[in-house]
């Protein structure tokens, strides 16, 4: 395999990580927008071995074998998960700098094999093979021993340019040798695929990537799966990642000349298990039960300690450990009308009763089911039966729980750009404007979308077609007046009462910064902005913003924003839950029992007389 050899053979580990004295020689830091966990290095290093120099230039294997488009953004820092090897993750793969047997035992720094640890028989994953029988016709370049060509067009004639996407973003070195064809994906047992995607694509599987085409997304037609974080979550299940120390966001870039000392962490390496169907499991919590089956709660999802839940004394706890969820990781909850909570996690859906019975919703790979685990937001049942479910990649998934039969599956459907007028993928947060007839807008990478199941139609809005400030929508409110709040990952929150005049608001007016994370339109009319730099307050045309300097916030970053039936504003943040009175500002975080500090979710269960 291709790779950077950068060093002699037979170098023996001199210190518990396996290096002596590692100096960075350049960096560059890179920060997400919108997301405050990616925040991570990129050094160029120098690293001392038997008394040798030798060259760990992650920057420079970066920036050469396909940068951003290819790697994402780091989600980690260089560190040491073997002696002798440094690490580094990015959201669609990992890098290693080790040694390599084969090579004399010489310094390589290369991508990790990633898929093979999901489907080529590595880490316990099954074997899927590399499809021997499928032969692609059209015109490419082979690569590897398989004799699998990398082509622009699809064994069936798609035009899904995957050739001039492998060549742009590095070739073999970016991304191994390709074990299947470009094909549509129909996960039987003959071939190779992925248990947790959607069946119906056109994919090619290469040794460290998963290329997949979306000929609805004109821009980016060509989309790479999450490999490293998939392979992360493997490694690191049930989101102990994040307690995982090189993995938490760097706020100071290395200077260069000074010395890296990387952390040397333990992997926890699971065998990958495949699901064919969807499937639910209901279990009852083993030590918690919810801290009242009547009054009004304060339901908080978190990213390191699962569901936390406040009655108005205490604080009270489900996770792994006392209770039916598999996670730690809950990124949005919801409460319907029945008063189940439900929870979405990076492990599916799960409902939590009043008696604190949960039951979960996992990834099926056919389409009769949740079309992903990870799930990132949630709407509906309120006054029906349907829940809407918001993927990172995936789009939505519908459940309506009127439908259910005795099939396995039954009662979901999915919306895609592929099969739908959704406009990607990528959804970051789902709005309901009425239930009965269904109405909601869903926010999105490309732009926010509101469909109307009456007749099926969807509106959509975006920087051509409207006067939005940006395509990338995270959050959508409708204020007291009927005009709409569309908050924006970058570029503030743009406002429009008619749809013909829209009006943009940033920094310059007030706002806590331009990353806007959640809207809520109090029921005295007060608009309210979570940012990631503090919660802003709109009212009669003025802005205010709260922080921690000025208002005791636990974190400026804030997620989510809700409304009890007292008028108290509550707060998720990345350093615990603030809760407003109307005068003053009142801080939750583990010292008061609060299950985690990286809070991402609130909703209010009612009190139930």
């Amino acid at each position: 395999m291709a790779g950077i050899v950068t060093g002699p053979a037979a170098l023996a580990a001199q210190t518990s990580s396996g290096f002596g004295e590692i100096r960075v020689l350049g960096n560059t830091y890179s920060s997400a927008p919108g997301n405050s966990l990616l925040r991570h290095n990129i050094p160029h290093l120098s690293v001392i071995v038997d008394g040798q120099a030798l060259t760990a230039d992650f920057k420079g294997f970066f920036e050469s074998a396909g940068g951003l488009k290819r790697w994402g953004f780091p989600t980690s820092e260089v560190h040491v998960e073997e002696s002798g090897t440094l690490t580094q993750y990015f959201q669609r793969g990992v890098v290693d700098f080790h040694r390599r047997p084969d090579l004399g035992n010489a310094y390589v720094l290369e991508r990790r094999l990633a898929w093979d640890f999901f489907g080529g028989g590595v880490g316990g994953s099954a074997d899927l093979g590399v499809e021997p029988g499928t032969t692609n016709n059209n015109s490419g370049e082979i690569h590897g021993p398989w004799g699998h060509k990398v082509s622009n067009f699809s064994v069936g004639g798609y035009p899904a340019k995957f050739l001039d996407f492998f060549n742009e973003l590095g070739g073999v070195a970016a991304f191994g040798y390709p074990k299947t064809e470009a094909r549509v994906d129909t996960n039987t047992s003959d071939s190779v695929y992925i248990a947790a995607a959607t069946p119906g694509f056109v994919r090619q599987y290469f040794q460290a990537a998963v290329m997949e085409y979306h000929p609805l997304d004109a821009a980016e037609p060509v989309k790479l799966r999450l490999l490293g974080d998939d392979l992360r979550n493997q490694k690191y299940p049930g989101g102990s990642w994040q307690q995982v120390v090189p993995f938490n966001a760097s706020t100071t870039p290395l200077v260069t000349g000074s010395v890296f000392v990387p952390q040397v962490v333990e992997a926890t390496t699971t065998a990958t298990t495949t699901t064919t169907t969807a499937t639910t499991t209901t279990a009852s919590a083993s030590a918690s039960t919810l801290p009242s089956t009547t009054a009004e709660l304060v339901v908080v999802g978190t990213s390191a300690g699962g569901l936390a839940m406040y009655d108005g004394a205490r604080w009270t706890s489900f996770g792994p450990s006392n209770s039916g969820l598999s996670t730690n990781v809950v990124r949005a909850v919801v409460v319907d009308k029945d008063g189940l909570i439900w929870a979405g996690t990076d492990s599916g859906v799960y409902s939590v009763t009043r008696a604190g019975a949960v039951t979960g919703y996992s990834k099926a790979s056919t389409n009769n089911g949740l079309g992903s685990n990870d799930v990132r937001a949630l709407a509906g049942r309120q006054s029906g039966s349907v829940l809407w479910v918001g993927h990172a990649d995936q789009g939505v998934s519908r459940f309506d729980s009127s439908a259910v039969t005795s099939d396995a599956g039954s009662g979901w459907d999915r919306f895609r750009p592929d099969n739908s007028s959704l406009p990607s993928s990528m959804v970051r947060d789902l709005y309901m404007v009425t239930e009965s007839p269904e109405s909601l807008w869903f926010t999105t990478a490309n732009g926010v979308a509101r469909y109307d199941r009456v007749d099926g139609a969807w509106t959509l809005h975006n920087t051509v077609n409207s006067g939005i400030v940006s395509n990338d929508v995270t959050a959508v409110a409708i204020d007291a007046t009927g005009a709409f709040w569309f908050g924006t990952a970058t570029a503030g929150v743009s406002y429009t009462k008619s749809r013909a005049v829209w009006t943009t608001y940033t920094t310059v007016e007030g706002l806590g910064s331009n990353n806007v994370r959640d809207i809520l339109v109090a029921a005295d009319g007060v608009v309210w902005i979570a940012t990631e730099g503090g919660v802003t307050r709109y009212v009669n045309g003025v802005f205010s913003n709260s922080t921690v300097a000025s208002a005791g916030l636990p974190s400026n970053s804030a997620r989510a924003l809700a409304e009890d039936k007292q008028g108290n504003l509550w707060v998720a943040t990345d350093g615990g839950v603030a809760r407003f009175d109307g005068a003053t500002w009142k801080a939750f975080t583990t010292n008061d029992g609060l299950a985690s500090n990286l809070t991402t979710a609130l909703a209010i269960a009612p009190a139930i007389s």
